[in-house]
């Protein structure tokens, strides 16, 4: 009997296509979208990458440097530049941690706030780019179906592997 996880479409076995049918797209999409963003947020100083800092402090505000660097799964030393380039624009201010004084917690301020509407809007442009061509329901499909994909990468304690894959040693 066939794996029930096994999906054919038109005779093809979904287990035997080239991951990079699918990865790629995405890696795609999100370069894209990174170049993008740095191109329509370069007027207002905000580096590549920059903006996604901010989207993090615009849903919870006050959170520390190393929080942020796991969130947006990049390393300490990137996560300190970001933030370091964005108080340097006034975007955000960091204080010490007052439970761990060796931390920094990161706080938007007022003109931090107020990119809020202005990176939403560049946001919502390019994903009316990017879906121009669908239809409300493709839409939708896609969304379900991204977020289906990306949840096991939101799970707590989810880790790139840090050994050589058994092939390679």
């Amino acid at each position: 009997m066939d794996n029930p996880r096994e999906i054919h479409v038109k005779g093809t076995n979904l287990r035997e296509i080239d991951p990079r049918e699918i990865l790629g797209p995405i890696a795609h999409i999100y370069r894209s979208h990174l170049a993008y963003m740095a191109k329509e947020l370069d007027a207002y100083r905000v580096g590549s990458g920059q903006f996604e800092f901010l989207l993090v402090l615009y849903h919870k505000d006050s959170v520390s440097q190393e929080t942020l660097a796991k969130m947006l799964k990049v390393s300490k030393a990137t996560s300190a530049r970001a933030i370091q380039n964005l108080e340097k624009e006034g975007y955000v201010y960091r204080e010490r941690d007052e439970n761990d004084l060796r931390a920094y917690r990161v706080h938007l301020t007022d003109k931090g706030k107020e990119m809020r509407n202005i990176i939403f809007k560049k946001l919502t442009a390019f994903t009316d780019i990017l879906f121009s061509d669908f239809t409300l329901e493709e839409k939708e499909i896609f969304r379900l179906l991204i977020q289906k994909a990306a949840i096991k990468l939101f799970e707590p304690g989810f880790e790139p592997p840090s050994d050589r894959p058994d092939d390679m040693k």
